[in-house]
């Protein structure tokens, strides 16, 4: 079966550094936090004046271009998954769309645009749209990118917690970044996306909802941590099960060289592994994780881990990856990917 794959990979940080430390010093309220001891975030990265959402976004996609055997011009398709859609500091763009200001900026003139929203499993959901774009012969490449502005909550937060158990904690574990990866047609065998799902539990909605501040004019999130946490382990093992059943084949960890999950804290990745391997009776391959670095980079923090560690040199053509998403709304993604020769 002809297989799409990834050809090319981008990423663009902010070059500002914030210490777990010094951003709860900024607190209006201070409380007694043990931030990074709860969660393992040393650090962020965070935008500055003259950086939002489409600038984290638009530099990801030239940056993938710039790696790419496809010029702007080539690409098909451009598909934007950002949560975060803020442009010009402050402007929350809704329409056009943000796809459209990427496509101009980048250059990409042929290239058909839409965005989607899918919470943290964004570009995870991109992936899926575009294989099958790329499956159906509709297209014959695309790229997929993402742009968070997320500490625009971690900004919110700041100001209105006011006690150490708040429906606003998990803003404070967010970093901002941006990741591009365009797709093509494998020629191999070999690489490429093996399969790829998603399902949403959508009765558990509410327990994570991005919203303008309910005390002031900043964006905020609320987030029931203790009973998303507690419906994820319960549910995705079970959903990672059924994705390999539906495709008449039983999950073997032993055929991964790492799993990546969505990153949230060291102690709730640690968690959902072990959820993994109590459901599958298997030890599960080596986790890689950023979230010492990066905190959680929502819809971007999948590929980030993924762009880093190719970049590395950890990641090397011929292992096979799973991805498994963890998103507010309930939402499961599960990729897996065997790497060739994608550029990074």
């Amino acid at each position: 079966m002809e297989k799409s794959r990834f050809e090319s990979i981008g990423a663009c940080l902010p070059d500002k550094i914030v210490s777990t430390r010094d951003l709860l010093a900024k607190m209006s309220k201070p409380q007694n936090i043990d931030l990074e001891g709860l969660t393992g975030i040393k650090e962020r990265h965070v935008r500055v004046d003259g950086e939002d959402s489409f600038t984290f976004a638009a530099d990801a996609a030239r940056n993938c271009i710039s790696k790419s055997q496809y010029d702007a011009e080539d690409l098909d398709v451009i598909i934007c998954t950002s949560i975060t859609r803020i442009k010009d500091n402050v402007k929350f763009i809704d329409e056009p769309s943000m796809s459209y200001y990427i496509k101009k900026r980048v250059g990409a003139t042929k290239a058909m645009h839409f965005d989607i929203s899918n919470a943290c499993a964004g570009m995870l959901t991109g992936c899926m749209i575009l294989d099958n774009l790329i499956q159906s012969g509709m297209v014959k490449n695309g790229m997929v990118v993402s742009g968070e502005y997320n500490t625009s909550v971690a900004e919110t937060a700041l100001k209105e917690i006011d006690e150490r158990i708040h429906p606003q904690f998990a803003s404070l574990t967010v970093g901002d970044a941006g990741v591009a990866y365009i797709m093509d047609k494998s020629e191999a065998e070999d690489e490429g996306v093996d399969l790829i799902d998603l399902a949403a539990v959508a009765e558990y909605a509410d327990l994570c909802m991005g919203l303008p501040s309910e005390k002031s004019k900043g964006l905020a999130m609320y987030t029931r941590t203790k009973e998303i946490q507690s419906n994820f382990r319960s549910r995705f093992p079970q959903f990672v099960d059924s994705v390999f059943q539906k495709n008449n084949r039983d999950f073997n960890p032993d055929a991964y060289d790492y799993i990546i999950l969505h990153q949230m804290a060291e102690r709730v990745t640690e968690a959902n592994l072990n959820a993994l391997e109590e459901h599958f009776g298997r030890f599960m391959p080596p986790a890689l994780n950023s979230v010492e670095e990066y905190g959680n980079t929502s819809s971007t923090t999948l590929f980030l881990i993924l762009h880093n560690k190719l970049k590395e040199g950890v990641i090397r053509p011929g292992m096979t990856i799973l991805l498994i998403s963890l998103a507010s709304g309930i939402i499961l993604g599960c990729l897996s990917l065997k790497i060739g020769d994608m550029k990074v």
